[in-house]
Order: C-alpha cells, then structure tokens, then sequence
C-alpha cells in the first residue's frame, strides 16, 4: 500500500473519531444547558386524580404557569376522566407529561411505557382505616365478614396500601371482606353505618374528618407505613434529549416550582414536599402488593 493511502485513511479515521466525539460533547451540552433541542411547540400536562378543566385551574394552573416560564414553552392542560384515560393519551401522544400516583404510575408505565421524570416526596403518606368510635371493631382481624369503604381501583393510599394492611392481618382480599369503592362518600357511608370501616390516605382523612367536625366519632384501628412518592412521567415517544432538559430545569428550580404546586387548598400536603429523580425501582413494593391481592394481571 502506499505512504500517500495510508496518511489518507488515517486521516479519515481520525476525523470520524473527531467527529463522534464532538457528536457526543454536542449532547452533552445539549442535556446540560439552557437548550431544549428538538423540543415539542407545547407540553400537555394532565393529572390522573383531577377531573374536568375547571377543576385543573382551580388546583393546578399556579404550577402550570411556574412550569412554562421554567422549561420555556407553552403547557396546556389534558384533562383526563381517571388514570385509565390517561393511557390511551399517552400512547397516542395527545399528552405529553402526567402527574400520578404511586400506584397509578405502575399502571401508566406497564400500559404505555411511560418513563418516570420527576418524583415527589411525601414525608407523611400512608393508608389508615378507621372505624366509628362506639364501634366494637377493635382491630383489623374484626373486620372479617365486613364491608369496608375504600377510595377508588388502584388508589395508592385508599385501595392497594389499605388491602396490605388487611392482607397482613390475615384476612383474605376479596373473600373474607366486601370492599365498596366510593370516592370522597366513605365518611359519609361509615358515618351512616351503611360500611364498617373506611380506608384513605391519612392526608385526607385528616381534611375531611375536620371539615366535618367529625374527630370524635372516629377511630382509627391501623395505619400503613409510608406509601412511594407520587410521580411526573412523560410519554415513551418524548424526545429523551428534552426530557432530561426538563427534568435538570426542574430540579435546578424546584423550589419555585413547589410552592406554585402547593398554593393551593387541594395541595397543600406538597408543603414539605421535594423533587427527586424518580426511578420505577422505587414502586417495586406496590408490584409485589398487587401479587398478593392476585391482581398482578392489572401490571401486565
């Protein structure tokens, strides 16, 4: 081979290696600065919990707008009937980012592939189940053959946290008691005795028994541990490149961003709350729930 072919390919090979490497910095520098790269014109933004758009701006709008000045785009809200109807939007790209639950996200993500952003903590989350205070249900192995008023189907707090706390009592989920879903009715329904028992997270226990003026006609026979964080996910199809331009201006602001999210009444138990990288890792203790309950069918 010649001296002169020989110069020439290393010449080629050394400004591919040039140009690789600068490919590589190139998004680098993208991931880590101001530039958003091939970003959508907007983000839609739904919330799994939150029905109806008025309901969004009542509950949401002061941390939409936080949000848009921080990544540097539009976001509209997507409202969504429930969890379930957030899936089809994902997969179909009509929303972009979603708020959800613990539980919910599982959900989301063994549907839809959605990729967890943004986690937020919840220092004092958990499930309780409480009973009327002249009630003879002392704990929860009383609850055999009773009927217990829950929150909705794959409510973190008010569904899966509440049947591990019977599960590990012993009791046998969907056999040895009757569970009624009844959203924000299962104060009423355990006032009216029309249930035994009535499950939620504590956060909401707490606002509707004291808007109630109801402390001292309840009793509550256990409490879960602290239940996984809620979490920001965004569709599979989202540019990754964006995605984590939006998840480093969202840690570098957070502050300003939490306490958008936690000015209003519906969220003030964000009070306390931070961001954190969120990783699936961190709900694997709601999967092996959804095991025991036999429903792990609903992750597939």
């Amino acid at each position: 081979m010649k001296k002169r072919d020989i110069k020439r390919r290393d010449f080629l090979s050394l400004s591919l290696l040039f140009m690789m490497g600068c490919s590589f910095s190139k998004v680098q520098e993208i991931a880590t600065s101001n530039y958003a790269g091939n970003h959508p014109e907007r983000l839609r933004f739904a919330v799994t919990d939150v029905q109806g758009l008025e309901t969004l701006e009542t509950d949401y709008a002061p941390f939409r707008q936080a949000l848009e000045k921080v990544v540097g785009i539009p976001i509209e809200f997507f409202p969504v009937e429930n969890f379930i109807a957030a899936a089809p939007a994902l997969l179909s790209g009509t929303v972009d980012l979603v708020f959800a639950g613990p539980s919910e996200y599982l959900i989301l993500q063994a549907k839809t592939e959605a990729r967890p952003l943004i986690a937020v903590t919840r220092p004092e989350y958990y499930s309780v189940i409480s009973v009327r205070a002249n009630s003879d249900i002392k704990d929860l192995a009383d609850l055999k053959d009773k009927t217990v008023a829950m929150r909705a189907e794959g409510s973190t707090a008010g569904h899966i946290g509440a049947a591990d706390l019977l599960l590990k009592a012993g009791l046998k989920f969907n056999e040895d008691f009757q569970v009624k879903m009844l959203g924000d009715e299962g104060l009423t329904a355990l006032l009216e005795g029309q249930v035994d028992a009535w499950a939620d997270s504590n956060s909401r226990y707490d606002r509707l028994v004291e808007t109630a003026n109801v402390v001292d006609q309840l009793r509550i026979i256990s409490q879960g541990d602290g239940l996984p964080n809620d979490v920001f996910v965004v569709r599979k199809t989202l540019d990754p490149i964006f995605t984590q331009y939006v998840q480093k201006k969202v840690m570098e602001k957070q502050s300003i961003l939490l306490t958008a999210l936690a000015s209003t009444p519906a969220n003030d138990k964000y009070e306390q709350s931070e961001f954190i990288p969120a990783a699936d890792e961190h709900y694997e203790v709601l999967r092996e729930i959804y095991r025991a309950m036999g429903q792990e069918f609903i992750l597939q």
